[in-house]
């Protein structure tokens, strides 16, 4: 947690309807269609008809990478002394996010927390005590996660040989999941180091002395500074530790919040925190932090940090919009060369009072019964966190964006070669219609999956939310997404992302893409009557049952295959004609067998350059498949749902 004290720059002081046909329903525009897919309003207004910008990825990488570990959780140190902390869900949480990440426990409370080992009465300043037993409890949910710990040790009561007890049990419970022991919390803001800086080196170096005599080879990490990463505090640390034969830290650690809460003097909106100058104060900030810890050779590292400083703000950093936020932070950061963006946030009940209650805490326990048993609920920031499990680790790739202010992108390249693209469109659906962009991909792709990050309600829900089509479960489990498909087959793809989402498009050159085809109208998948696997049976719709006959291999030489039978799907008689019926015949690799998978959900004939639909726009059981002209309703929209 940070308090007044921990005030990061803010962005304002720092550089800068017709017919489908007679017997059909009202058929919809493409923008509906997309709002079909993703759950955003059909209303949305469109932005003016132009050619769409072009996003520029090149085949070279940044020398960046996206790892497992760019992603983590910060919590107060007061938090680990909480019966529910490490008993609880919260390794569930941790999961979903990644299986192999950093937890850090300081934030403000390491300076009023009371370490004892022999269960000594706490003194006055303390607020929370924390003993070996929490230690073991908390070596437990490291080793049940795999996730890593920096445990923050106090400073500000200065006491280097309480410390050094405190590291040396955390060293016995914790082993190799101990990522380092943090001194202090943004020592800067002390009120004996404001006035005498070098204290600050003389009462590390005897920390340092002591923890190293207690628990040798325990790795230390700091400064843990907050603000500017580079600013005068952090450069005379730099300056002393590269004056030593080797550093003492292992990382030198920041903190960084974009803006500030009205407690805290600032006005923050979501229009900033999604804006331009929030971005660019971002990236400066990153470039600054791996800039400072170079000298050292050793990675740069933000242990804290989140949308809004002074506990956040509400409407803010509660809603959806920070879900965005979270994506575009974690991988701006990263891209930069930082090597963890760790989000500080708490366990205690929801909704509860400042300063132990956080309102950007991307989890948070629904009932005070709920806080004691550790049985927690993700808020909206959390999706933009689990969202980049979807991303995977792999080399950013360089490109051009010119509508950056609007969508950012990112591109990845992974060892198995695929490569996935985040387009974030950061523009409030109330006001702005979706963002369509050419991508240039950089080399051929046959088939590109992909998972929408939205939210029913725009950037201020705090419901409804959905990766990939799933909720985060009360458990903290998040079931794998229902990703769409598309044919991409060659260098180049269109894609149209909605206002206030996002969208994680996965390239590849995969030969082939197993799926169910889901009616956007009929809610209905696409089957063969009567489950026949005879040449000739027709393809219609039926309620979604997991048969066979509803399984559709989608395969980047643009066959669909039928998964009961191994046809292929075909235009009945090789007719380019509107109500041409379709139907499963052996695979030949004719032009009638050819699809095309669009981003739009639709899937077009190569041959005839028609849409597969549904004959009369019919939603009953038993309705048959046919072509015809592609016009945007929602009987040629298909969307793609894991087979059974």
């Amino acid at each position: 947690m940070e308090g007044p004290r921990s005030m990061a720059r803010t962005p304002v002081f720092r550089r800068p309807d017709r017919l489908r046909r007679p017997c059909g329903p009202v058929a919809l525009l493409a923008a509906a269609v997309l709002a079909l897919t993703t759950g955003l309003a059909a209303a949305t207004p469109a932005r003016a008809a132009t050619a769409p910008s072009v996003i520029t990825i090149s085949p070279t990488t940044t020398g960046t990478s996206l790892t497992q570990a760019s992603a983590g959780l910060s919590f107060e140190a007061s938090d680990l002394a909480l019966p529910g902390f490490a008993g609880g869900d919260l390794v569930s949480y941790l999961d979903t996010i990644s299986p192999s990440s950093v937890l850090r426990i300081g934030g403000n409370t390491v300076d009023e927390t009371f370490w004892t080992s022999t269960g000594a009465a706490a003194p006055s300043w303390a607020i929370a005590t924390i003993t070996p037993a929490d230690l073991t409890a908390l070596a437990g949910l490291a080793r049940a996660s795999g996730w890593k710990v920096i445990l923050g040790v106090n400073l500000k009561e200065y006491n280097p040989a309480a410390a050094a007890n405190e590291a040396q049990y955390a060293q016995a419970a914790l082993g190799s999941s101990l990522q380092a022991i943090e001194i202090g919390n943004e020592p800067n803001l002390y009120s004996q180091y404001e006035s005498d800086p070098s204290q600050y080196l003389t009462d590390f170096a005897a920390y340092v002395a002591a923890i190293e005599q207690a628990a040798p080879g325990v790795p230390i990490e700091g400064t843990d500074v907050s603000g500017e990463p580079d600013g005068s505090f952090q450069q005379a640390f730099v300056s002393a530790q590269k004056a030593l034969a080797a550093p003492q830290v292992n990382e030198l650690t920041s903190h960084y919040y974009p803006l500030a809460s009205t407690s805290c003097g600032g006005s923050p909106t979501i229009a900033q925190l999604l804006g331009p100058t929030v971005r660019d104060n971002e990236e400066s900030d990153a470039d600054e932090a791996v800039a400072a810890a170079a000298p050292l050779g050793v990675p740069a590292v933000i242990d804290e940090g989140n949308s809004v400083v002074c506990e956040g703000q509400e409407g803010v950093s509660n809603v959806f919009a920070s879900a965005l936020w979270e994506i575009d932070d974690q991988l701006v950061t990263a891209r930069q060369g930082v090597a963890g963006d760790y989000m500080h946030g708490t366990v205690v009940q929801c909704d509860t009072a400042k300063p132990l209650f956080m309102y950007y805490t991307p989890l948070c326990a629904p009932t005070a019964a709920d806080a004691a048993a550790g049985d927690l609920a993700a808020q909206p920031e959390y999706y933009g966190l689990a969202a980049l499990r979807d991303v995977d680790a792999g080399a950013f790739l360089n490109l051009s964006n010119p509508v950056w202010a609007d969508v950012r992108a990112y591109a990845v390249q992974h060892a198995n070669g695929t490569m996935t693209v985040v387009l974030d469109d950061v523009d409030d659906p109330s006001t702005t219609g979706p963002t369509t962009v050419q991508l240039d991909l950089g080399a051929a792709y046959g088939w590109a999956s992909q998972v929408n990050l939205s939210a029913s309600g725009g950037l201020t829900a705090t419901s409804g939310i959905t990766l990939g089509g799933q909720a985060v479960s009360a458990d903290g489990a998040l079931a794998a997404p229902n990703p769409d498909g598309f044919d991409v087959g060659g260098d180049t793809v269109t894609v149209t992302v909605p206002a206030g989402s996002a969208e994680i498009l996965t390239f590849s050159s995969a030969a082939a893409e197993n799926t169910t085809l889901v009616g956007a109208l009929s809610g209905k998948c696409l089957s063969v009557t009567g489950g026949s696997t005879a040449p000739g049976a027709a393809a219609d719709i039926y309620t979604c049952n997991g048969s066979g006959s509803e399984n559709w291999t989608l395969s980047s030489d643009g066959a669909i295959v039928g998964g009961l039978s191994g046809d292929c799907l075909q235009v009945a008689g090789g007719s380019t004609a509107d109500y041409a019926g379709v139907d499963i015949e052996p695979c030949t690799g004719a032009a009638d067998q050819q699809w095309t998978v669009t981003p739009a959900g639709t899937i077009e004939g190569v041959q005839s350059g028609l849409c597969l639909s549904v004959l009369g726009a019919a939603t009953a059981n038993d309705a048959t498949a046919d072509l015809y002209a592609c016009n945007g309703s929602g009987s040629e929209s298909w969307s793609q749902q894991p087979a059974a």
